[in-house]
């Protein structure tokens, strides 16, 4: 199944909101699609099958895609009026949202010769160090350095900095450990996989969650600028 002309029509009336639905297209199984009027929602499977709607998505679209299995759902929305209506309508196990910025093309993006690429034995340390363990597994790791690559900083042959991208293309998993931090190891390794991204012929996004001050500093620093808001849930007992 593909996003077709009529799909990707639809989608590209908010290109940025829907950013990761045509990154998605790229590299993951597209197992369901559900359109009314304007409105999209694509299931691709990656750790799990994730339920992806259009940011036109209006509530009424998105109670009527739930109602037709009455099950458990993971779903990612970029309407923030329809993420507030799911919290009050329907029991959630998690959610979590973040804010999504996009770099400038007008940035210059090149790779610091401090960084280097991350092996698949790096991948241990990426998770036991992740602060969001539960929305990782190493198979998804191991897809995500396949498909999309991921860099480090090492000393004495040991990372201890590091950066990829998740399923929707986004930079992620960003992590500098603690005795490492204060040394422009961060700002390297986004400017790395920023290179990386473009030459993909993608638009460079990151994904933050409003709290992480030091992230926006940064990410604000390279050049990104605020889009939307992005919320990830499972719905529980819908």
């Amino acid at each position: 199944m593909i996003l077709n002309e009529s799909v990707q029509q639809k989608l590209i009336r908010h290109h940025r909101e829907n950013m990761a639905l045509f990154n998605l297209a790229e590299e993951y199984e597209l197992m369901e699609i559900a359109e009314e009027d304007d409105m999209v929602m694509c299931r691709f499977r990656s750790d799990e099958a994730w339920c992806h709607f259009s940011h036109s998505t209006t509530a009424g679209f998105l109670e009527r895609t739930l109602n037709k299995t009455r099950e458990d759902a993971f779903i990612v929305l970029s309407n923030t009026e329809v993420f507030t209506w799911l919290k009050g309508h329907s029991g959630l196990a998690w959610h979590i949202t973040c804010i999504r910025l996009f770099m400038d093309h007008s940035v210059s993006v090149s790779i610091n010769p401090l960084v280097g690429e991350l092996s698949p034995g790096d991948l241990p340390l990426v998770y036991e160090n992740s602060d969001y363990q539960q929305f990782l597994c190493m198979d998804y790791l191991h897809k995500r350095l396949i498909l999309g690559g991921g860099y480090c900083v090492r000393i004495n042959h040991h990372p201890v900095a590091w950066v990829m991208t998740h399923d929707d293309g986004s930079v992620g998993m960003l992590h500098v450990l603690n005795a490492h931090r204060g040394k422009g190891y961060a700002r390297a390794l986004v400017t790395a996989m920023a290179s990386k991204v473009r030459k993909k012929g993608r638009e460079v996004f990151a994904h933050i969650v409003p709290d992480n001050s030091p992230s926006l500093k940064l990410f604000t620093s390279l050049g990104f600028t605020p889009c939307c808001e992005v919320s990830w849930a499972l719905t529980a007992n819908y």
